[in-house]
């Protein structure tokens, strides 16, 4: 990985200068670079059972594991006898003795470490900046229309990144109703999403015995029947998502089209989204669209991309129109429909079948984007050269 790719991409918070705010903000996958603010109003309970304000899915926590209150200008972190310990600056804390959190103390709970950050002694951009660490990837591909060729890309997307440095990539297919991961897999009907949501508890652990094996990834597939997509909710899917990170280098999320509760939560875990559509007017008055609510959410452009596919198709828009149309740059795939359908229709994986075609070598290069790599354009292509922005 590049130096680039490294870099955690945190949200800006603008705090007023009368309006000093505290915060918890994670420093290791799965919650690296998210932060949590602590408020006066209640207590920030952290803990495994469902319900906490920070709820940590490990059975090395405790159900109420830890609490942090503000109390007459000062912040407190108390272990309410865990059975694995609360660590501050690498010393473990008596069970229930309170102790006052200074600016950047580094707090751990099991494996997850979090900064403490005070705005009143420091901004919490410029803090949290040199405080980043190499972690693994959540990236979501959403598009607001079918037809945009998503799980396809996926698919083969997840065996070039597999094959990059033997990463570890897993696949979960959110597309509920209508999912083709399985298929596209050449995979038998099996367990599924359906059948982890039953767990007591979802992670890291036990949801590895409901994966499903692909070329190179391991994918979570979606329900068998239409009518059991109801049954999923976006506390399960982020359990899931933050479960997979802690165990793959990148996981691939297939979305639905809704704008719903589990699509909102898997752009808010993701620390990459890529809206995808294809040349049409429709698709990109609904891309665009798409692109301004993720703006209401003061997502930064490093963390949302635009993924056109199926470019060069007869009678679609230009690739220069789109750019000006939608005002951001964008990455292309070409529109080849002879490749595409290897994998749509025979469940083989074109970057396999036919290695050296316009579609693999595209790509090829997203794959070498996500990871940060120097991209090349071919001749005659839109960029001549191309490097992720994955950091600030």
């Amino acid at each position: 990985m590049s130096d680039e790719s490294k870099k955690t991409v945190f949200r800006k918070v603008v705090v007023p200068d009368e309006v000093k705010k505290k915060f918890l903000v994670g420093n290791t996958p799965p919650y690296l670079g998210k932060p949590f603010e602590l408020s006066s109003a209640e207590e920030f309970t952290v803990g495994r059972e469902e319900g906490r304000t920070l709820q940590l899915a490990s059975d090395m926590v405790s159900r109420l594991h830890a609490t942090i209150v503000l109390r007459d200008g000062k912040v407190i972190l108390t272990d309410k006898g865990s059975a694995n310990g609360t660590f501050l600056n690498s010393n473990q804390l008596p069970a229930n003795e309170p102790m006052v959190l200074s600016h950047r103390d580094v707090i751990k709970f099991d494996t997850f470490e979090f900064i403490f950050v005070d705005t009143a002694e420091g901004d919490l951009w410029q803090t949290l900046k040199p405080l980043s660490r190499e972690g693994s990837q959540i990236i979501s591909f959403y598009s607001p229309k079918g037809g945009t060729g998503i799980s396809t890309i996926l698919v083969n997307l997840a065996k070039a990144l597999g094959d990059h440095g033997n990463k570890k990539v897993a696949i979960v297919d959110l597309d509920l109703r209508f999912g083709d991961v399985l298929t596209y897999s050449q995979g038998k009907p099996g367990q599924s999403i359906i059948e982890l949501i039953n767990e007591h508890e979802i992670t890291p652990e036990n949801i590895q015995k409901y994966l499903h094996k692909g070329s190179g990834y391991d994918y979570l597939p979606a329900p068998k029947k239409v009518e059991l997509a109801e049954l999923v909710n976006a506390h399960q899917v982020k359990a899931i998502l933050w479960s997979l990170q802690n165990k793959y280098d990148f996981v691939l999320v297939d979305l639905k089209t809704e704008v719903d509760d589990i699509s909102i939560t898997a752009w808010e875990v993701s620390n990459l989204i890529y809206v995808t559509a294809v040349p049409e007017i429709g698709q990109l008055l609904a891309a665009r669209k798409v692109l301004e609510i993720m703006n209401t959410f003061k997502f930064p452009d490093s963390k949302v991309k635009l993924l056109m596919n199926k470019v060069g198709r007869e009678g679609c828009i230009g690739v220069e129109e789109v750019k000006n149309f939608i005002k951001r740059e964008i990455f292309t795939l070409p529109y080849s429909p002879d490749d595409a359908v290897l994998t749509s229709n025979n469940g083989k994986l074109l970057i396999d079948e036919k290695p050296s075609s316009a579609l693999t070598n595209a790509i090829a290069n997203l794959q070498k984007t996500i990871v940060g790599e120097e991209v090349i354009a071919a001749e005659g292509g839109i960029f001549s050269k191309l490097r992720a922005a994955l950091g600030f």
